[in-house]
């Protein structure tokens, strides 16, 4: 605790390499969700094309709105217009 609230660190470079090791039990989808998380939050290397490809459309929209967050652009959110639809 600091100051009375609780904190919480991610070491997403040891998280990546545990996945990459094959320590971590997950799914595919949650896999490629890590690595773009630990891209996000601490620039950790991803490649895009495998990380993006063959995402649900919930974990999508769920990456643009925080691509959307990380560029600074909070309060535009993710706005879903149709299913699936831009």
């Amino acid at each position: 605790m600091a100051g009375g609230s609780v904190l919480a660190a991610v070491d997403w470079e040891a998280a990546v390499a545990a996945l990459d090791a094959g320590a971590l039990v997950c799914s595919s989808s949650e896999g490629q969700m890590l690595r773009l998380a630990a891209s996000i939050a601490a620039g950790v290397a991803v490649d895009l094309w495998a990380a993006l490809s063959g995402l649900d459309e919930g974990n999508a929209w769920l990456v643009a709105g925080a691509v959307l967050h990380a560029a600074g652009h909070r309060g535009l959110g993710v706005r879903v217009v149709g299913r699936g639809g831009w």
